[in-house]
């Protein structure tokens, strides 16, 4: 290997022994998808028996489990981790560090040890984010005093895996996390043809995560469309085969490699998007130049009744409604197609009369911009008959008036 080679690639020089096992670091990079660039790798283990025999992460750890050996394991991954990366990283960038459940049940976390370990690396413990499985802790109160004393070292903490069967909001809430991990098996659904509901779906739960304070990374990224999947539903992090494999060493070459695949990924998706937007106003276009006629036609004084006829009478028209300044319903007709398609067992909200709606973003956003059209993003429609989007606009008169029409999706 030429010294110009040995400049771009800088391999993990220590490897540790455990019992009879010899003990590798590999790392996967993650990438920020608005800075399209590395800003961490998360470490994990590579165990051989003897020198050549390899062997599975979850078998290591199954020995250790049966020979009551899962701690010293941990502190061991993570000596080795941590001198590793201290040895090789680039600046300005995160070790994520996985932390053993049974570390923190059987209160291992606070004897010293990473502390320790981080001194004699010269490692900052800002350079630190440490996952954690919540969902193999049940003991709140424990999981509580370890995030805790992982923030009063200094480090981040991460949840894990988020999206399988044991996660739950509430842990969110009470931890208030600094990232949380979307489990891989949610982007391979979101990809999946027969899975567009769930592709609306994240970024609503992307966002209650933001709101809860938490940026979002998604494992398991494999394929061009995840990344799309990942980039729409304004997630901050990725990691996965698509942008590269987790390996011994930290190249250059493939790290700029895969920047570059990530801005071809982010050019592909305001294409994309910019394309489905253009459709979607297309799909919409007879609906949106019958609507702001009847709009005008009651602000010009045409009574409701009168002026909606001809928007009652386009395909996939669910309803049209008038609210008053409170967002209460002063005027209702249901299309003709909401009430063929409308299924028996959503009788209960079928009769819309006297609702209020002011708490709907679409009421919101008319009445801060009165005469500009609104279109809402899909949502299930207020008679339960289907998906919908409803298109909404404010008077400018006083007290306002906001004209709305669900249309089906």
């Amino acid at each position: 290997m030429s010294s110009s080679d040995v400049s771009r690639q800088r391999v993990a020089p220590h490897t540790a022994t455990f019992g009879a096992y010899r003990l590798h670091s590999v790392f996967q990079t993650i990438f920020s998808l608005s800075h399209r660039r590395a800003v961490g790798f998360e470490a994990l283990v590579r165990p051989q028996l003897g020198a050549k025999i390899p062997v599975s992460p979850a078998g290591l750890f199954g020995w250790a489990s049966d020979h009551g050996e899962l701690r010293a394991l941990d502190a061991a991954c993570q000596r080795l981790h941590v001198r590793n990366f201290a040895a090789i990283a680039p600046p300005a960038r995160w070790l994520f560090l996985n932390v053993d459940a049974q570390t923190i049940t059987s209160r291992g976390f606070d004897d010293g040890l990473l502390a320790g370990i981080l001194e004699q690396a010269s490692l900052g413990p800002h350079r630190l984010v440490i996952e954690i499985l919540e969902g193999r802790i049940r003991d709140e109160g424990l999981l509580l005093e370890a995030v805790d004393y992982f923030r009063s070292l200094g480090a981040l903490v991460a949840l894990d895996d988020f999206g399988t069967g044991h996660s739950n909001f509430d842990r969110v809430w009470r931890l208030a996390p600094d990232i949380i991990k979307l489990d891989g098996s949610l982007m391979a659904q979101a990809e999946a043809h027969h899975s567009d509901r769930l592709r609306r779906i994240l970024p609503n739960l992307v966002a209650l995560m933001h709101e809860a304070g938490s940026f979002v990374l998604a494992e398991g990224v494999e394929t061009h469309d995840q990344g799309l999947i990942a980039l729409d539903a304004d997630i901050d992090f990725v990691q996965g085969f698509h942008f590269g494999y987790p390996t011994g060493a930290i190249n250059a070459e493939e790290t700029a490699e895969a920047t570059a695949a990530l801005a071809a990924l982010t050019q592909n998706f305001a294409e994309t998007a910019s394309q489905e937007q253009q459709a979607s106003r297309q799909s919409l276009a007879p609906h949106l130049d019958v609507f702001r006629a009847v709009a005008e036609a009651i602000e010009q004084g045409t009574g409701f009744d009168d002026a909606v006829a001809s928007l009652l009478a386009l395909p996939r028209t669910a309803r049209v409604y008038l609210l008053n300044e409170w967002g209460e319903e002063i005027g209702h007709y249901r299309g003709v197609e909401d009430r063929d398609a409308r299924a028996r067992r959503f009788d209960p909200v079928a009769d819309t009369s006297g609702g209020t709606w002011f708490r709907r973003g679409y009421f919101r956003s008319a009445v801060n911009e009165p005469r500009r059209v609104q279109i809402s993003r899909p949502y299930r429609s207020s008679t339960g008959t289907a998906l919908c989007v409803t298109l909404s606009v404010c008077s400018p008169d006083t007290p306002h008036r906001v004209f709305c029409c669900d249309v089906m999706c």
